[in-house]
């Protein structure tokens, strides 16, 4: 029988440490821990991102995930329908930014939208998103998550 270890995701549950633990979406894997047990030999562990690391994936993963893609949650992600495949234009840039906050707000309780904007642009036929949120839980500091949405691409720039 195969075993998966994630304790990786735990957090010791002391106060100053992480809170919140997600995979990194990049699956960047080469964490080179030592493990006192096995003297002379070490594991190699996939990343994590911790507190806000982890709450930018799962903002990525509401947006980038359609509903029926997650087979424990079918309900999860973000329907937009057709508007990515019509031609770009403003109100369905409207629309595209009323899903985005309905979905989140829906599924990251986390955190506080402060501002949405999607940005239709014609010529590229994209929509461009910025969005400015806070985490109550650490001190409502404000984060900024970008990136463009095209028929085939979710694309997050930082």
């Amino acid at each position: 029988m195969a075993k998966i270890n994630l304790d990786i995701l735990r957090g010791s549950g002391k106060p100053d440490e992480k809170i919140y633990s997600d995979l990194k979406l990049d699956l960047a894997i080469g964490i080179i821990k030592r493990d006192e047990l096995l003297s002379g030999k070490q594991r190699v562990d996939v990343e994590s991102d911790d507190n806000l690391g982890a709450i930018r994936n799962s903002i990525i993963s509401i947006i980038t995930t359609s509903p029926g893609e997650k087979i424990l949650n079918p309900t999860f992600g973000l329907n937009f329908g057709d508007l990515l495949f019509l031609p770009v234009s403003k109100i369905r840039a409207t629309n595209i930014g009323e899903t985005i906050v309905n979905g989140i707000q829906k599924f990251e309780p986390r955190i506080r939208i402060i501002n949405l904007d999607v940005e239709a642009d014609i010529e590229n036929q994209e929509y461009n998103i910025n969005i400015i949120y806070s985490v109550p839980r650490f001190a409502n500091q404000k984060l900024n998550l970008s990136g463009s949405i095209k028929k085939s691409d979710f694309t997050f720039f930082n």
